[in-house]
């Protein structure tokens, strides 16, 4: 026997109570007043009687109540001379991804878990896996189960993605290390489809293990927003902000109100027919902002049978524009006068090289952040080390297949590019069939930038990448524009050059704002992504000359080295600011929303997974139950222990019977 709280054993000393109310002197109830004593004779007053105790079996009953409460407040155990004999090991994993967030799953699973816990007895070994972002054990084998049930009643849902497959491999190895006999996984999630089928083909790893999972559920409405992309063009001194993003519904939602806010304002609202429409619809429109100024805004749709309505906002942000810098080497008097400053001033300052000046161009080692070049300098061996340099450090190339010389087709096979001689004798015609969503040519979906139909090209180059992404076909169904994919920078390569005898390009109006999406697009990105899913880690660059020491995002804060920092996005959706520990560093947003996968609430009954995962069962030597030794019971493990109740009702009787008789003693007196 041993005592949880010994110290509360001095309540014993109560006892002196009941033994100062049975020792000392009382009065004599029982008194005759007469009027008067004067005419008494006076008498010696009679010796005290010897203390002793009357009502043994009073004194005894109060003296017993005190002992048995100061017993039952140390809480007395046993620690059985045999060990724990522990029959079953059981992991629970609960699906705490954003999906399982419809009609409140995450929170009745947390509380089915509990209630199952709370009902198991010391032969059973219980761990807790939560899957979020990353399985997390909650709880291992040896843990406490009070403390466990706290964690999972302050557990919160969360808007993250996790793999299936990862959670199930944390269980098994936590079941590698357990004493049971019996090895079982219980899995409370929402059987979301995608997650079961995304890696359902992995090798066999769960061995002797017996695997529930949840039963299915029916099939939720739902509807979501995702994909926001922003670009920004300009047309003239205007700078026009485009905006497309993804709207998926399941066809239970006729219509859908749509509202887009930027900035504070209202910019669109309107409402929506869905019926008989695609399970995902495009949303595209534009407005106008300042250049200057960052962009932060929010689309929502309203549907009110609903399932899942946090993934309803969408959040947006888009950085204001910063002037890029080009070095150009050609001599396309069009695309040098489309890169002057009384054209791009603001947006691009371009550095023209001196054709003559490459070698020095090539060690001063000054690179811009674009290279605009004609193929007729790389017959130059300094202009195709500029080329390379530029592509393996990160950095972006256009390169214009002007005119095509035997030394100029070793230099773009070097580059990957395969180049035949010109297609005279063939018509070129106008652009057909264009990568619409490629971001270069996004924005021309809408009419307003002009007709990249009516472009002609009258004499182009046939080339061939092993390595590339064709974008625009000629009506011949030769490739006039494709990207490389070959290196780290990226690679345009046009197979005609900017010129009034090879294309009619220059003279339309579609020129600059192509010009200007090409440079954005082969524009080092490093950092410059904005929008994030909940809980993603990503890279922040700073300049090398940055005297910032930490960042702080979402109150969280991390730090810098060498000029990055390894940072990890709130896991709520909303627009964060990222403020740095140096004055110098410019103002940063980030805007995070929920995994657009996690949206897909279509369930399957029985998964066929956790059967692929189990590794068939062999006849071997029967495991045997494992056990835990008597001095390593948990304080859960105490608690269950009725000692505590039987005490604490003994007291309390005692302390009622003798209420009772001293109500009836004072009665008969």
């Amino acid at each position: 026997m041993s005592l949880l709280f010994p110290l509360a054993l001095l309540g014993i000393a109560a006892i002196a109570a009941p033994l100062w109310l049975h020792l000392r002197r009382k009065t004599d109830p029982r008194l005759i007043r007469f009027s008067t004593l004067r005419f008494l004779q006076d008498s010696p007053s009679p010796e005290r009687r010897p203390l002793r105790l009357r009502d043994i079996l009073l004194f005894a009953l109060r003296c017993l109540a005190v002992v048995a409460l100061a017993l039952a407040f140390a809480w007395p155990f046993v620690r059985e001379s045999k060990p724990t004999i522990i029959r079953e090991s059981r992991v629970y994993i609960l699906d705490n991804t954003f999906s399982h967030q419809a009609n409140d799953g995450v929170a009745k699973a947390r509380d089915r878990i509990m209630r199952e816990i709370s009902s198991l007895g010391s032969d059973v070994q219980v761990a807790v896996v939560e899957l979020a972002g990353a399985p997390i054990v909650l709880a291992g084998f040896g843990d406490d189960r009070l403390a466990l049930e706290q964690k999972l009643r302050d557990l919160q849902p969360s808007h993250q993605r996790g793999s299936y497959l990862a959670a199930f491999r944390q269980a098994n190895a936590l079941l590698e290390n357990s004493f049971g006999e019996k090895k079982r996984i219980i899995f409370q999630t929402d059987n979301q489809e995608n997650q079961w089928t995304e890696h359902v083909h992995t090798a066999p790893f769960l061995q002797n293990t017996e695997v529930s999972i949840s039963p299915p559920l029916a099939k939720l409405a739902n509807l979501s927003l995702a994909f926001p992309k922003l670009q920004r063009i300009f047309l003239g001194e205007k700078s026009i902000v485009t905006f497309s993003a993804k709207l998926s519904h399941d066809g239970s939602a006729p219509r859908t109100e749509v509202v887009l806010k930027a900035d504070g304002q209202v910019l669109l609202s309107k409402t929506l027919d869905l019926e008989r429409k695609p399970e995902t619809v495009s949303l595209q429109t534009e407005w106008e902002a300042d250049a200057n100024r960052w962009i932060s805004g929010e689309l929502t749709a309203q549907y009110a049978g609903d399932a899942l309505a946090s993934d309803n906002t969408l959040y947006f942000t888009h950085p204001p524009v910063r002037e890029g810098t080009v070095a150009v080497l050609a001599q396309s008097a069009y695309l040098r006068l489309a890169l002057s400053p009384e054209v791009m001033r603001g947006h691009w300052g371009a550095r023209m090289i001196d054709p003559a000046k490459i070698s020095e161009q090539l060690a001063s080692e000054n690179d811009a952040e674009v290279l605009c070049i004609e193929s007729g300098y790389l017959q130059s061996p300094d202009a195709r080390k500029l080329v390379w340099r530029y592509l393996t450090n990160g950095r972006g190339v256009i390169l214009a297949a002007n005119r095509v010389s035997p030394a100029v087709a070793g230099a773009l096979r070097e580059l990957g590019i395969e180049a035949d001689s010109p297609a005279e004798g063939k018509r070129s015609g106008n652009l057909v069939y264009i990568a619409s969503n490629h971001p270069i040519f996004h924005p021309f979906r809408s009419p307003d930038y002009g007709n990249l139909g009516e472009v002609k090209v009258h004499r182009h180059t046939r080339l061939r990448a092993a390595q590339g992404m064709p974008l625009v076909f000629g009506e011949s169904g030769d490739v006039l524009l494709f990207q490389g994919t070959r290196f780290p920078g990226k690679l345009l390569v046009c197979s005609f050059g900017f010129e009034r005898e090879q294309t009619s390009w220059p003279l339309h109006l579609t020129f600059i704002p192509f010009l200007d999406l090409a440079l954005q697009h082969c524009r080092p990105t490093g950092e410059d992504g904005n929008n994030f899913e909940c809980g993603e880690t990503t890279t922040i660059s700073l300049p090398q000359n940055s005297s910032a020491r930490e960042v702080t995002v979402g109150g969280a804060r991390f730090a810098v080295n060498n000029a990055t920092a390894q940072i990890r996005l709130p896991d709520k959706p909303g627009i964060y600011e990222v403020s740095f520990d140096s004055a110098a560093e410019p103002a940063r947003r980030f805007s995070v929303n929920p995994p657009p996968r996690e949206s897909q609430l279509g369930y399957v009954s029985n998964p066929e997974a956790p059967a692929i995962w189990t590794v068939p069962n062999e006849k071997g030597p029967v495991a045997q139950a494992g056990t835990v030794p008597a001095s390593a019971l948990s304080r859960t493990d105490i608690f269950r222990q009725h000692w505590w109740w039987w005490l604490a009702l003994a007291g309390l009787v005692a302390l009622v019977t003798e209420m009772l008789w001293s109500s009836a003693r004072k009665a008969q007196i």
